[in-house]
Formats: structure tokens, C-alpha cells, sequence
């Protein structure tokens, strides 16, 4: 890859320039075994279009904000960030169990709530204003909450994942407010992986990696403020795959994939990998009321990627497309040791929460971003 900066020293790796999406991105680290999809996904697959259940179709109970889902046997669990809460449904029926969290600085309650992952036989939240890992029983009962404190300048840590043996991978960046900016500008920050034990003590940093971009520009006095909704610009995340982690740049073809130590194990993508795709002078136009900016520093070229996450025991990797224009969205699916299972479309934008066999957790949102939980089948592609 050639926008990687690695030192190789006792096996370390230290890591610049590189990019992920899903996140979404609060996946589920172990929700169920994946022998029956990747059969289907090997022969081509597509996401049924027919729900087989729907959560916030209720005009009186919308949902927003939904930031991560698994399943557990015959339960269906999803993180709610706009009311801070935990919701246990019956997979089957729609019933609503109960209803955990809330928000709050107590034990058990979120101020920000970020995500929801699983890990053998806990669940695991993260709260972002707070700084706090919440574990819980998949019952829902509160076992215990862990403070991430922050190491060295980096002041914003946030989990990305559990490994197998419970300690933590935890991305963090600096929040310099000194540094502000004196022109409109594209920035990166700084990134820096850090392995925690599981009671959110620092342990090793893993090395570092550049974020994803974004727009700033001065603001009142010595301020700054950001600007979004700018196209096909760079975007970094890490995430778990198997027992290591991967960080997936939207902008490189190939996914680099490493163990707890930080080793680079292999990486995963097409073959051979495809070149990059200039932009269109009719998408440049998105870019019109940017002239503040230098035109070099604009994106030239499309993603690869809108994200990723790794559910049903593979890594599903979404790739770049305007569904207006294209009809689909399509994933690639790789299994842990690397290797091309198959892809998948869906004519509908969904984003993929969880997969368990040939059932799929997704979320559709309307044009008034209200947001629907829906379980839908996995099915053989036409």
C-alpha cells in the first residue's frame, strides 16, 4: 500500500495515512456462525427486499439514532442513541422485552451512547462524553462500568473493540483547541491505536494513522467551526475482525489486517486491485461552493469504500456507489482468514448491523430520517 508509513521494530507497527467508514459502525463481535450465508453469499446473494420483522414502523415510538445491534439466540438488541437506552425485542414477534439505560452519569445510564458490540458472553457499550465501557450480562443486567482514560496529548480515546481475551483496542486522537485554523482548510488528525486491559488500564500503544478528512474554517474569535456534507472525501476507521483488527482505508483498494500486538498479518481486497476513478466534472460541481478552498486540496478521485464492519464471522466491506444512479449497493464479504466468501446487493440503502446464518440486521432510514430496525433475509442473488 503505497500511502502507508510502517516501522517494523520487535513486530510493532506503526501505521500513517489510512482510512475506514462503518462504521458504524458498533457491530457484533460474535453474533452467530455463518456456514448457511456463505454458501449463498460464495453463488452471488442479495438482501430480500420483504422484511421478515420491522421495529419503529409505530408513529408513537420512532426510532433515531440507532448505533449498533446483535442478536442472541431468539432476541433481537439494539442501541438507541437518542434515548440513551438498550431495547431487547423478540425476534420473532416484534415484542418489546425491556428496555435498559437511559440518560444519566449513573452506573448503567449514557450521556453519549456510541456503540454496542458482543463479545463472547457479554455486551459491550461505550459512552463517548463520559469516556465509560459498560458490560452487561446478554440478559441486559449491568456487571460492571470501566473509565478509558486517556493516555500522553491524546484526549479523546474511544473503544473499537474486544479482543478474545477481554482487553481492549481503543482509537484516540488530540482535541487541540490552540490549533485552529487561520484559512478554510482540509485537516487529518493524528490517530494512535492503544491496547487496554479489561479494566481500562493502558497497556501498549499499537501505532498510529492518519483520520479521515474534514472541512474547517476560522470562526469568531480564535475559534474554528467544521463544515460537512462534502463528497467522496477520505475517511479512516479501525474495527475487530477476528482476533486482530483491521483499518480500512476508503480510498485504497486493500484493507490492512493485524494482530493484538499491532503485527501486520496480511492484507485483504480485490485481485489485482483496481485503479483509482477520477471525479466527474459534473460531480466536481458539488464542490462549487468551495472556493475558498485550494482546488489541489479538493478529492479528485472516488472512494473505494462507504464502510465496513465485521459481523456473522466475515468482514462485510460496502462499496462506493450512488444507489440513484447504480440501482444497488453491493458488499464485498471476506472471511477472517482473508479470502473472498462472495458479495451481496440490495436495490434499497440499508446499513448492516448484525448477520446470524442467512438473517441480516438492518437499518433503513426515510427521507424524514426516521430510522427502521428490520430483520431481512439473505438470499440467493438474481
Amino acid at each position: 500500500m503505497s500511502n502507508l508509513n510502517r516501522s517494523r521494530k520487535g513486530g510493532r507497527l506503526a501505521v500513517v495515512g489510512l482510512v475506514c467508514l462503518m462504521a458504524g459502525c458498533g457491530g457484533d463481535a460474535g453474533d452467530g456462525g455463518s456456514s448457511q450465508s456463505a454458501a449463498i453469499i460464495a453463488s452471488g446473494a442479495r438482501i430480500d427486499s420483504v422484511p421478515l420483522l420491522t421495529i419503529g414502523n409505530d408513529p408513537e415510538d420512532p426510532l433515531y439514532q440507532v448505533v449498533g445491534a446483535v442478536l442472541v439466540g431468539e432476541t433481537l438488541i439494539f442501541a438507541q442513541a437518542s434515548s440513551m437506552t438498550l431495547r431487547f425485542y423478540d425476534r420473532h414477534t416484534g415484542e418489546l422485552l425491556r428496555e435498559v439505560g437511559g440518560p444519566g452519569e449513573g452506573p448503567g445510564e449514557y450521556q453519549r451512547l456510541r456503540s454496542l458490540r458482543r463479545a463472547g458472553d457479554r455486551l459491550y457499550t461505550y459512552d463517548l462524553q463520559a469516556y465509560r465501557m459498560t458490560v452487561l450480562d446478554l440478559s441486559g443486567t449491568l456487571e460492571r462500568t470501566v473509565e478509558i482514560e486517556p493516555w500522553g496529548v491524546y484526549n479523546v480515546p474511544q473503544l473499537t473493540g474486544v479482543f478474545p481475551d477481554g482487553s481492549l483496542l481503543v482509537a484516540a486522537r488530540v482535541w487541540d483547541w490552540a490549533n485552529t485554523a487561520k484559512s478554510p482548510m482540509i485537516r487529518r488528525d493524528v490517530m494512535v491505536l492503544g491496547r487496554y486491559d479489561a479494566n481500562g488500564v493502558f497497556m501498549d500503544s499499537l501505532g498510529t494513522y492518519l483520520g479521515g478528512e474534514y472541512y474547517v474554517e476560522p470562526y469568531g474569535n480564535g475559534g474554528e467551526r467544521m463544515r460537512t456534507g462534502i463528497p467522496f472525501v477520505r475517511r479512516s476507521r479501525p474495527g475487530m475482525v477476528g482476533d486482530g483488527y483491521y483499518i480500512l482505508d476508503n480510498k485504497d483498494p486493500m484493507i490492512s489486517v493485524f494482530d493484538t500486538a499491532g503485527t501486520l498479518l496480511r492484507e485483504v481486497g480485490p485481485d489485482p486491485p483496481p485503479e483509482p476513478v477520477r471525479i466527474t466534472d459534473e460531480d466536481r460541481d458539488g464542490f462549487s461552493d468551495l472556493d475558498d478552498i485550494d482546488s489541489d486540496d479538493l478529492p479528485r478521485f472516488y472512494p473505494f469504500y462507504s464502510g465496513s464492519t465485521a459481523v456473522g464471522g466475515a468482514l462485510w466491506v460496502r462499496h462506493h456507489g450512488d444507489l440513484e444512479r447504480d440501482g444497488l449497493r453491493e458488499w464485498s464479504v471476506y472471511s477472517h482468514d482473508g479470502d473472498l466468501v462472495g458479495r451481496v446487493r440490495s436495490a434499497e440503502a440499508l446499513r448492516i448491523l448484525a448477520v446470524d446464518g442467512e438473517v441480516t440486521v438492518v437499518v433503513r432510514t426515510d427521507e424524514m430520517d426516521v430510522e427502521t430496525v428490520e430483520l431481512r433475509r439473505i438470499v440467493e442473488g438474481q
